[in-house]
């Protein structure tokens, strides 16, 4: 890979908010020749987090917010993961062979987290670092975007705010979505109580800065004008939030 394995907006930032985006793409490296099935599994919902990177580039820009994004797709290894979760590479999905994930040995595992999921969250600690340094307290946000159906059932909010530490600052936030015009709720559709929420965790509590996970429902993000509103009402949330919470450490 001649490429960092993570996409960097506003590295030399120094925001209060900074914002992860582990499902940020659908893209493989070079490798196998893909059958049609994989190809399919890759656009959909299982490949990526549909439309959350428009929803990232944006409230990056109108927020000053260093943001850090995966470069490839979360089934060639799940950011949001562990390296020791089962779930971290997955020869099949729904049923689906993934033939670049066929035969992996223990010793390929290890050399995908080593060129992929090491170095993006090595790219995370360094940010976070570079505000301590600087005496900013920094606010994390993990963003993802979920299915409006899955199995069959229909998730009809807009907004999940995950939390596993910090339950009032996600229900700050989530007052402020809601007056922005959102539908919210709580540890929905996944929850940050049962250790879903990875990214955000792992470094928020090693980092002992305030993190949260922000859940969008794809429905409303099927165009660029539709990621773009729902980016703007997102970032007026989150900035209402930033006022509450002291810029420096104590």
């Amino acid at each position: 890979m001649s490429r960092p394995p993570y996409k960097l907006l506003r590295r030399r930032s120094l925001s209060r908010l900074v914002i992860t985006c582990e499902h940020a793409s659908r893209a493989l490296p070079a490798g196998p020749a893909l059958d049609r099935a994989s190809r399919e599994m890759l656009r959909c919902h299982r490949g990526w987090d549909i439309g959350i990177w428009e929803i990232v580039r944006e409230v990056s820009g109108r927020l000053g917010a260093t943001a850090i994004g995966g470069r490839y797709s979360r089934l060639l290894a799940d950011l949001n993961r562990s390296p020791s979760d089962s779930s971290l590479i997955l020869p099949e999905v729904d049923g689906v062979r993934l033939p670049f994930n066929t035969r992996m040995t223990p010793r390929e595992a290890g050399r995908r987290v080593q060129k992929i999921h090491a170095p993006y969250h090595t790219e995370i600690d360094r940010q976070l670092a570079r505000r301590a340094v600087a005496g900013v307290l920094p606010f994390l946000i993990s963003f993802h975007s979920f299915t409006p159906y899955l199995n069959p059932r229909r998730r009809r909010f807009d907004v999940g705010v995950l939390y596993q530490d910090h339950q009032d600052l996600a229900r700050a936030l989530g007052r402020s979505l809601e007056r922005c015009g959102f539908s919210v709720r709580y540890n929905r559709p996944y929850s940050g109580l049962e250790g879903l929420i990875y990214a955000a965790s792992r470094h928020g509590s090693n980092h002992r800065v305030p993190y949260l996970e922000l859940e969008f429902n794809q429905r409303a993000l099927d165009s660029k004008g539709n990621c773009r509103r729902v980016a703007r009402g997102a970032a007026k949330a989150i900035d209402e939030l930033l006022q509450e919470i002291p810029p420096r450490r104590s």
